[in-house]
């Protein structure tokens, strides 16, 4: 897709970039509160904030939940597989730059989909992060973090690092290791673990500290592979008190610490 082609399908460079104009202002595409430039603290707002734009909530979510099928229709949406992605794509850019927002982040899936296998997915994805570095060097948008998608696909109804299938925990591994050179070639500031299906339903068929042995020896997999190759940066693992499972690992701040207080495990996360 030429990105000429994409602007006849749908573009957002009428709508001009949003501007601060304060709080009596009622255009309700402008900002009333966040102003930018504005110091408070011996800081601007924007170095206080640092908004990144989500690609999966932002651009590729559906609005699907468990009463019925997505409804959000995007224009760009007529498109499929590597033709949506790079369509996609060109869009964010654009409103990345409407928005003036200095980051953005997501999930490995969220920019390409996944082939018939991890080899031709990774392919798949390298074609859009070549492209996605043209524009970050275009537009001055950093990638403030990034992580792997290990909850969509039906392969992760076990989870994935706690997953009790050998080769469900074998390929998730290959997808976070990728997604740790993701990082690198973008210069994240940050890599995130989002274990959305890491949890249980009942604790009447789990081994919960067999999985927590599993996770434990995914994470210093992890960590180990990403201090080898990429220093400067942190880890985070992300907190949701309502997840996918009945019980989530991640529930809350505190439970994290425990698990990487208990797995041994001293890095920036």
């Amino acid at each position: 897709m030429t990105k000429s082609n994409m602007k006849t399908l749908y573009s957002l460079e009428g709508i001009g970039k949003i501007q601060y104009e304060g709080k009596q202002s009622k255009n309700p595409l402008a900002f009333q509160y966040y102003n930018p430039s504005e110091v408070i603290g011996g800081k601007t707002m924007k170095d206080h904030l640092r908004f990144s734009v989500a690609y999966w909530h932002t651009l590729t979510a559906d609005g699907t939940d468990m009463f019925g099928t997505g409804t959000m229709q995007r224009a760009w949406d007529s498109y499929s597989g590597m033709d949506l992605a790079k369509a996609r794509l060109e869009v964010a850019f654009q409103l990345f730059d409407l928005l003036d927002v200095p980051y953005f982040s997501f999930h490995d899936r969220d920019i390409a989909p996944e082939g018939e296998t991890l080899q031709e997915t990774n392919q798949q994805l390298d074609i859009i992060l070549e492209r996605m570095k043209e524009y970050m060097k275009q537009s001055g948008v950093k990638l403030l973090w990034n992580t792997a998608n290990m909850f969509k696909h039906p392969r992760f109804v076990h989870g994935a690092a706690t997953s009790c299938h050998a080769d469900v925990f074998a390929y998730a591994a290959a997808q976070v290791k990728k997604g740790i050179e993701t990082a690198k070639e973008l210069g994240a500031e940050n890599y995130v673990f989002w274990g959305g299906r890491e949890g249980y339903d009942t604790l009447l068929n789990t081994d919960m500290k067999r999985e927590l042995d599993h996770m434990a020896a995914f994470l210093h997999m992890a960590v180990d592979y990403a201090k080898k190759n990429w220093v400067h940066w942190a880890i985070f693992n992300r907190t949701k008190a309502k997840g996918a499972n009945h019980s989530s690992i991640r529930h809350r701040c505190s439970d994290i610490h425990r698990l990487f207080k208990t797995i041994r495990i001293r890095f920036p996360f």
